[in-house]
């Protein structure tokens, strides 16, 4: 028991010593790998901390930023409805833009139709005043030689041999045919022979005027072998008239005959007066067919 005692301590000894020794260097490292853990764990919390101050730096900065973005989504919105406005008052001025170009269009339309109707109308009145100059110019072409018809036929007139008027615009130069014929006779005799060449002197002189020699009868009926009727003797004086015209220089071109037999008296048939009017032979100076042919009136 004794030993046992004294032995224990001596073999416990490098036990506890090695027991003692493992606890120190354990302890050491337990402490050092604590401190570590210490640090690593400090290390940890700062970044934790850092990491959480950057997370709210962050936070801070996604709220700032959608501030921002809302703010801008407002301003975008709000711009686009200023340009939905702009848009819908930029179509509405262009449909009005578009009504006025329309209505000018129609109003250019009106115009130049307007203008060519006018200036229709202006050369329809240049034309018609350049007719009435011509009808004008006729006129007193007429005047004139009427005037010099009188002049010149101024003694037969006094002496009852023949008349000048103006019948319908027409110079007339009217013979009576007891001058002329003898009644139911187309032969001329030689008074109206003498009458025919100065009257056939002054036609001849309007060498660009055309005359129609016009037979007129009253309205006795005539029935021989010669003259059926009063139209074949109004006719067959006429042409006696112009074959003696023709001999005193009236150029052929410029006349022609027509018998009207009873049927254009200038009195009524009802006494020997009156017939003996309705008897005639009429030298109708034409109007110039030049002058009508260029002076058709517009409308």
């Amino acid at each position: 028991m004794i030993w046992t005692r004294w032995l224990l301590p001596g073999a416990l000894l490098p036990a506890l010593a090695l027991q003692a020794c493992v606890t120190k260097g354990t302890h050491t490292t337990t402490l050092a790998e604590l401190a570590t853990v210490q640090d690593e764990r400090a290390a940890l919390r700062a970044d934790v901390e850092r990491r959480r101050a950057i997370e709210a730096d962050l936070r801070a900065e996604m709220q700032e930023a959608s501030r921002e973005a809302d703010g801008r989504e407002g301003a975008l919105l709000r711009q686009m409805e200023r340009l939905q406005a702009e848009v819908e008052l930029y179509t509405e001025e262009s449909e009005r833009l578009e009504m006025l170009r329309s209505q000018a269009r129609a109003e250019v339309d009106r115009l130049e139709s307007a203008l060519r109707q006018r200036g229709g109308e202006t050369r329809d009145l240049q034309q018609r005043l350049a007719s009435l100059a011509a009808i004008e110019r006729e006129i007193r072409d007429r005047n004139r030689i009427y005037e010099d018809v009188i002049g010149r036929f101024q003694s037969l007139i006094d002496g009852g041999q023949l008349s000048v008027a103006i019948v319908r615009g027409r110079l007339v130069i009217q013979l009576p045919q007891d001058v002329l014929f003898e009644s139911g006779s187309a032969t001329v005799g030689r008074e109206g022979r003498q009458t025919l060449a100065e009257v056939g002197s002054v036609l001849a002189d309007l060498d660009d005027r055309s005359f129609q020699v016009e037979g007129h009868t009253d309205n006795v009926p005539i029935a021989t072998s010669r003259f059926p009727s009063n139209w074949e003797l109004s006719s067959a004086r006429a042409l006696a008239v112009v074959q003696l015209l023709v001999q005193q220089g009236v150029p052929p071109t410029n006349l022609s005959g027509a018998g009207y037999g009873e049927f254009q008296p200038i009195a009524p048939n009802d006494g020997a007066e009156e017939r003996r009017r309705n008897r005639r032979i009429e030298i109708v100076m034409l109007p110039n067919l030049n002058v009508i042919a260029g002076t058709q009136l517009p409308g």
